[in-house]
C-alpha cells in the first residue's frame, strides 16, 4: 500500500520549513505559469453491472452466470502537470494533465443476490497484475484569497475528459468533473508550493458492446457498465510563473 501517512508528513515538513523564508509578501503579476506534483488517489470500488448478449447459451450451473462484479482498488499514486495563466486579480485558469495508478486489491462476483466467487467455473478472479490507469485532460479554474499572510487559500474546479483502463482489456472515455480546495505556500525564487484535497468523478463508464450491437451473428460477449470512477487525491505541487 502506497505510504499515505510518510507523504503527509513529508508535506508538512515541507509546508512549516518554508514558512518563516515567505514572511514578506511578494509583488503579484499576472502571467502564465507552470506546475508540476504528485500524491496519493484513494478510488471507491467500482460497483459494475453485466450485460451477455442474449443469443449466448445460458449455463445452467449456480455460479456461473454473474449479474454483476465490484472491483476494489488499492491506495495509489497520481501524478499531474499543468500550465497556465494567473491574472493575478485572485483568479487562475489552466490546462492540466493527471495520470493515476491503482492496483487492484479484489474482485468479488455476484449472482443475484449471492456472491459467485468464480466466473464461468474456471475458479476466483486473479488480481495479479491487475491495475486501474486513468489519464485526465482537464480545464480548470482557481480563486485564491490573497490575504496579509504568506499562505493563500484557494478553492478550483475543472472539466475534462478522462481514459480509464481496468486492466482486464477493458477501457472506456468519459466525461471528468472535478473540485479542489488547498492552500499556496511563496517559497522564494518566484515558487510556489501547493497542497490541495481534489474530488474528481467520471460519468458511467462502459466496457464491451452496447445493448443494440448485440445481433444474433455477434457480438458473442460480455459487457461491463454501471460504474462512475471517482477518486479523492492528495497532492503536493510546485508552481512557476515564467
Amino acid at each position: 500500500m502506497f505510504p499515505v501517512k510518510r507523504f503527509l508528513a513529508a508535506s508538512a515538513i515541507i509546508v512549516s520549513s518554508f514558512s518563516a523564508a515567505s514572511a514578506q509578501d511578494e509583488v503579484r503579476e499576472d502571467g502564465p505559469y507552470f506546475r508540476i506534483g504528485g500524491g496519493v488517489t484513494f478510488v471507491s470500488d467500482l460497483d459494475q453491472d453485466f450485460d451477455r448478449s442474449p443469443f449466448i447459451a445460458t449455463c445452467l450451473a449456480i455460479g456461473c452466470n454473474p449479474d454483476r462484479r465490484i472491483v476494489s482498488p488499492d491506495t495509489g499514486f497520481v501524478a499531474g502537470a499543468a500550465l497556465g495563466f494567473d491574472y493575478a486579480d485572485g483568479i487562475r485558469t489552466e490546462l492540466e494533465y493527471r495520470y493515476a495508478m491503482n492496483e487492484v486489491s479484489n474482485i468479488r462476483l455476484f449472482e443475484g443476490e449471492s456472491e459467485a466467487g468464480d466466473f464461468g467455473g474456471v475458479g476466483p478472479v486473479s488480481t495479479a497484475d491487475v491495475d486501474i490507469n486513468a489519464h485526465f485532460v482537464l480545464s480548470n479554474f482557481y480563486f485564491d484569497f490573497y490575504n496579509d499572510s504568506p499562505i493563500t487559500p484557494f478553492i478550483g474546479g475543472g472539466v475534462g475528459g478522462a481514459f480509464v483502463d481496468v486492466g482486464l482489456g477493458e477501457r472506456d472515455a468519459a466525461l471528468a468533473y472535478q473540485g479542489r480546495a488547498g492552500f499556496s505556500l511563496a517559497i522564494g525564487g518566484g515558487f510556489s508550493a501547493d497542497l490541495e484535497y481534489i474530488y474528481l468523478r467520471t460519468n458511467k463508464l462502459r466496457y464491451g458492446p452496447k445493448p443494440e450491437e448485440f445481433t444474433p451473428t455477434g457480438p458473442f460477449a460480455l459487457a461491463v457498465t454501471g460504474a462512475n470512477y471517482e477518486a479523492s487525491n492528495v497532492m503536493l505541487s510546485l508552481r512557476k510563473p515564467f
